[in-house]
């Protein structure tokens, strides 16, 4: 029982310090309010794999730490948003026979509604003082870009978790 503990606490870590540096030093877009990148990929990934307790420390832990890079402070609002993200990745995809629909659709669209238009969308208003709604205008452009992102990438990662599940990496 403890190897496998620390088996999935090395597996989480890595997929922690792969999100790190994909959000970080590859972003895809960085402007001030709106960023565009794949750290998502390894926390849904944390998420179908590793269930939704697992997904919201690792993308919280991920987020957290990244901040001093980025020369800011950190945005408490935005740090539960990644928080609440994770969870609702565990909480829909973790399941044996993950689909296309109803899962990942639900999956995509839950995080960019609650998380990225709602809490994200909020914390980056009361960091900026910018108000609520122009800003949430501003940013459904990267919404819709997340959205697409998320579903196109659900198919390659269920590939990849069938796969680790079928080689014997299922007891992690």
């Amino acid at each position: 029982m403890r190897r496998n503990n620390f088996t999935k606490l090395i597996a989480v870590a890595m997929l922690i310090a792969l999100a790190f540096v994909l959000e970080r030093f590859v972003p895809a877009i960085n402007l001030p309010t709106a960023r565009v990148s794949f750290s998502f990929v390894p926390m849904m990934f944390c998420g179908m794999y590793f269930g939704p307790i697992w997904a919201a420390a690792a993308y919280g832990i991920s987020d957290f730490l990244g901040w001093p890079f980025m020369g800011l402070a950190p945005i408490p609002l935005v740090l539960v948003s990644r928080i609440a993200n994770g969870f609702i990745f565990g909480l829909v995809l973790h399941r044996e026979n993950v689909k296309f629909w109803p899962h990942a659709v639900v999956c995509s669209f839950a995080t960019q509604i609650i998380c990225g238009a709602g809490l994200t969308t909020l914390g980056l208003s009361h960091y900026f003082g910018t108000p609520f709604l122009p800003l949430l205008w501003s940013r459904v452009p990267q919404l819709v870009t997340y959205i697409v992102l998320l579903l196109a990438v659900f198919p390659i990662l269920a590939k990849l978790k069938a796969s680790l599940r079928k080689t014997g990496y299922g007891a992690i």
